[in-house]
């Protein structure tokens, strides 16, 4: 084997995601952003909010390209509602969604993802559910996997014309136990061990079912014995990677479900909030992060057919503007 066949195996550089590089060096994957989106990114407004100390929760929504983005991935959680509720099945908003909709009671301005989250059986049932209960055929529900994060194979709502358009559904298991904050924060950190060693143990895997079956028995040995609901907390599963130290939280944490107007619109929403958001982003969660990661879609050169689907979701659902 000559020298540059033997540096291709071990070195490559690709495009990610049209913003980013993705580097991998030996089995280690690093995403890197492009210089000209490194750029544009320090340019925007929320750097002179934050430096400005503008309270956070009254800066305007986002503009432009990322704002229509936004509002046709409103869409998808919207039929998403819908067909959990036809079939009915559990979810409630999560990560950066429930965060915007407590904080901005919307879309975090520089950020234009939906997170929600899933109780396992629920989880389960949701790609079948969106094959018999979807209103639009195009909208859909699948596995993915996240090729520069080995491990991460998780359900996505997806739409058929336009791959800029997803919803994120993340599982929640039954712990199996009810465990004092100092024991789940002491289990989490465990947890966090089982993590790296599925990562490890995923990262030449590109096939859904074989990571989700590697998952499956990682996540079967962090699971205790079953006992009632009531009775056992909640784990954030190891499908993706987390952020925060505590990933077990009570079932007080969760239920009773609630709602919150997340842009106008009623989803459901957790119980306790505020230990949830404190626990994943930290007491300061209610003021600016320590870094501004705007997202890629803002400076992203969508082709004019997907932008046409994405204005046409917009257009018909009446949030057009």
């Amino acid at each position: 084997m000559n020298i540059k066949k033997f540096l291709s195996k071990i070195y490559s550089v690709t495009d990610y995601k049209c913003t980013h590089n993705l580097i991998k060096i030996c089995g280690i994957k690093i995403k890197i952003a492009k210089k000209e989106f490194a750029d544009k990114k320090k340019e925007n407004l929320y750097y002179y909010y934050k430096k400005n100390n503008i309270d956070i929760t009254t800066i305007p929504p986002a503009v432009g390209q990322m704002r229509d983005i936004q509002l046709a991935n409103l869409e998808l959680l919207k039929e998403l509602d819908y067909v959990c509720r036809e079939n009915n099945l559990t979810y409630w908003l999560d990560g950066g969604t429930l965060l915007g909709a407590v904080r901005h009671k919307g879309f975090i301005p520089w950020d234009d993802d939906i997170d929600t989250i899933m109780p396992r059986d629920s989880y389960d049932k949701i790609i079948e559910a969106f094959k018999k209960s979807s209103r639009n055929p195009d909208i859909y529900a699948k596995y993915v996997a996240d090729l520069a994060c080995p491990a991460t194979c998780f359900i996505k709502i997806v739409h058929k014309k336009c791959k800029y358009l997803f919803v994120d559904i993340f599982p929640l298991d039954i712990y199996g136990e009810k465990l004092t904050k100092e024991e789940q924060i002491a289990r989490t950190a465990e947890i966090a061990q089982k993590r790296k060693m599925l990562v490890n143990d995923c990262k030449n895997d590109s096939d859904t079912n074989i990571i989700r079956a590697k998952t499956k028995k990682y996540m079967d040995e962090i699971l205790q014995t079953k006992c009632n609901l009531p009775e056992s907390d909640f784990v954030r599963a190891i499908d993706m990677a987390h952020t925060g130290k505590n990933y077990i939280h009570s079932y007080e944490t969760f239920f009773p479900l609630k709602e919150i107007s997340f842009e106008g619109v009623n989803f459901p929403c957790i119980n306790d909030t505020d230990t949830y958001l404190t626990d994943v982003y930290g007491k300061s969660y209610m003021g600016y992060p320590p870094k501004i990661g705007m997202a890629h879609s803002a400076y992203l050169e969508i082709p004019k057919e997907q932008m046409a689907v994405l204005n046409d979701l917009i257009k018909n659902s009446g949030c057009a503007g």
